[in-house]
């Protein structure tokens, strides 16, 4: 249901929990017949149509990077073209576009020689960015005995096989991060080289296969700083040995951020902007099961299609905001917030004059007996929360400070990349960590239309006082 406004001005009055320093009054003026056409305009079919696009089992997850987030990329700068937006990017195109390393374990064996007599031919699960040639005493890291190096650093050192459950096969990363963390402390004590021992069934031989014939994004603090090789437990490594290991294959893949802008209608507010912004990647296709398409309905295609159909509905207004409205789509928020941060590394509008960034996550499932109501992270520390929920009102929607996710997921999405740089920023949400999160059945059938077109229309209404300049949030100082 829509609300109809009444000639006076609505007051809201805002009570923060009791974890805010203060209360808060805003007063938003009525939704003129303009504001209310286009509020109108929101509707289920056109929801449901973005969405089931995002969503699609052709999509497969989205994942950063891949071709169907390319698909996804394209699809939102074409709808930020129909909406009326310029490129903000260079040239004025919708994409600010950076480079994402990829990085396959080499398919070549190392050598291991003694003299000049090749002994073994080794599986690599993985080699770092150059080819090493490394010569010295293996040092077994849990024997008793270790003068044979005498005060020397080992440069090679074996360790015994690390448990892994049999999904490691299919998700190799999170076996190479483990090996990575393991041997940090190696190669602070000189290691180049570590040999891990293992059986001849181990799933080390199958994670390896993987992770040559599936490139993977490494997070910069998990970038292998020495070589992990594979060893039977049988193999003889006595006196001095030689180590040949190939390097790692990287490869350099464009991803874009998509950005439009929606320029304000008054020169000198115009300078300043409210982005909306929301992450378009997801997990990538599930590895094991039925189905295997981990389809990121609610997480995050529901936050998206709000992005897309706010800046329809703002673009489609007769009389334009006066501040700027940005609109973007971030990629790699699964993998750290990278887009958001390599945005606010690189921003295409200075930060001193983003007012807020109003980041949407998860709209589509409401918690129970919460149907049009939505919430904000990190509510006390400005009065953005507050801001939008004066003005929500005027759509019949509640948005509010749920005591339990607000300050445990403010870090958590795309927003915390410009509260590193000062920028107000908070997410948005309705609805819950459901069971269905990071799963192959977080899929459109499960998501509330109804709920989830309530709330973008309440985000349109709680957006245009700021936009209009009528509010203008404000940071609160934490105790």
């Amino acid at each position: 249901m829509i609300v109809h406004s009444s000639p006076i001005c609505l007051v809201a009055m805002l009570v923060l929990s009791s974890s805010a320093l203060i209360a808060e009054e805003f007063s938003v003026k009525p939704l003129t017949d303009d504001e209310q056409f286009v509020l109108r305009s929101i509707q289920e079919k056109q929801v449901l149509e973005t969405v089931s696009f995002l969503a699609a089992d052709e999509m497969n997850g989205r994942d950063t990077p891949s071709k169907e987030l390319d698909v996804a990329a394209d699809f939102v700068a074409e709808r930020f073209r129909k909406a009326g937006l310029e490129g903000l990017g260079p040239d004025g195109s919708f994409f600010q576009t950076a480079e994402l390393f990829r990085t396959s374990a080499p398919v070549t064996k190392a050598v291991l020689s003694v003299g000049s007599d090749e002994v073994a031919r080794l599986t690599v699960f993985t080699g770092t960015n150059e080819i090493l040639n490394v010569s010295g005493v293996a040092q077994d890291e849990t024997a008793k005995d270790k003068s044979a190096t005498g005060t020397e650093k080992p440069n090679i050192v074996v360790i015994d096989e690390l448990p892994l459950p049999p999904q490691a096969a299919d998700n190799p990363i999170a076996a190479l991060i483990t090996y990575v963390r393991r041997t940090l402390p190696l190669v602070r004590q000189g290691a180049k080289i570590v040999l891990v021992r293992v059986a001849d069934d181990s799933i080390l031989f199958e994670a390896a296969a993987t992770l040559q014939q599936q490139p993977v994004s490494i997070p910069a603090q998990f970038e292998p700083q020495c070589a992990i090789v594979l060893i039977s437990k049988t193999q003889v490594l006595d006196g001095e040995i030689t180590l040949e290991v190939p390097a790692n294959v990287r490869q350099a893949i464009p991803v874009h951020n998509v950005v439009g802008v929606l320029r304000g209608s008054d020169p000198e507010a115009a300078k300043q902007a409210v982005l909306i912004s929301a992450h378009l990647d997801h997990i990538g296709p599930a590895g094991r099961g039925d189905d295997k398409v981990n389809n990121g309905a609610d997480d995050n295609a529901s936050g998206v299609t709000a992005v897309l159909t706010l800046a329809d509905a703002i673009g489609a207004l007769k009389d334009r905001p006066q501040r700027s409205v940005i609109f973007m789509t971030f990629w790699g928020e699964e993998k750290g917030l990278l887009g958001s941060k390599y945005f606010a590394e690189h921003p295409l509008w200075k930060l001193d004059d983003i007012v807020c960034n109003i980041n949407l996550e998860m709209i589509g499932r409401p918690e129970e007996n919460a149907d049009g109501k939505a919430w904000g992270t990190g509510w006390p520390h400005s009065t953005l929360g507050p801001q939008m929920a004066a003005g929500a009102m005027r759509a019949d929607v509640t948005i509010f400070h749920h005591e339990k996710f607000s300050e445990m997921l403010y870090a958590r999405s795309d927003n915390a990349s410009f509260v590193a740089k000062g920028v107000i920023a908070h997410s948005f949400s309705a609805g819950s960590l459901h069971n269905d999160y990071h799963q192959p059945t977080d899929e459109v059938a499960k998501l509330n239309i109804p709920h989830m077109t309530k709330i973008i229309r309440g985000l349109l209404a709680g957006t245009l006082p700021i936009t209009r300049g009528e509010l203008t949030p404000t940071a609160v100082l934490q105790k």
